[in-house]
């Protein structure tokens, strides 16, 4: 999860659908602005050209609770099906990292350790950095069905490649550096 910087004003559809009965979040110009400002990555697990994008309520309006939530731009995010499900639990409702707001990196420590993502908040204190660390976790280490194991090994592989890609690309860095030395 990293910092996003949220497109404004809000796509024009939203205030017209969310003065109807059924509404709709999910017209052509908030997918296009969802998918623009979100380089069209999953906001949580950075997954790249998603196959199965959704747009997703970082609050919950479900059950009529929260109606103002529904069409609220700054409550929609792009997401894929599997963040999506994982996130979609009570616990994780209202309490993880906005980061559209705030920069997830400022509160968390991520890292790759062969074949494990650890997610860690920095300071246990932190509510929202705590749960947020532990949505990511599941994200990628979740595997109590098959497809979330599968799921989840998908985005590693993935996270592992983006990984070589930067290294590589730090290499030639420091390679260029002592060339210019000598």
């Amino acid at each position: 999860m990293v910092k996003v910087d949220r497109s404004y004003p809000a796509p024009k559809s939203l205030a017209v659908e969310a003065k109807k009965n059924t509404g709709s979040y999910s017209e052509e110009d908030v997918i296009a602005q969802l998918k623009n400002d979100f380089h069209n990555k999953c906001y949580i697990c950075e997954m790249n050209e998603l196959q199965d994008p959704q747009v997703e309520h970082l609050l919950p309006h479900k059950n009529g609770r929260y109606p103002f939530r529904k069409f609220d731009w700054e409550n929609l995010f792009w997401s894929c099906g599997h963040c999506n499900g994982v996130k979609n639990r009570e616990e994780y409702e209202e309490s993880i990292i906005n980061c559209c707001i705030d920069d997830p990196e400022d509160s968390i420590l991520f890292r790759l350790d062969s074949n494990n993502v650890e997610v860690l908040a920095k300071s246990m204190a932190d509510r929202k950095a705590v749960k947020t660390a532990q949505l990511v976790w599941e994200i990628f280490n979740i595997r109590n069905t098959g497809m979330r194991i599968y799921k989840s090994e998908m985005r590693l592989k993935e996270l592992q490649k983006e990984m070589n890609v930067l290294y590589d690309k730090l290499e030639a860095y420091k390679k260029s550096q002592y060339q210019k030395r000598y």
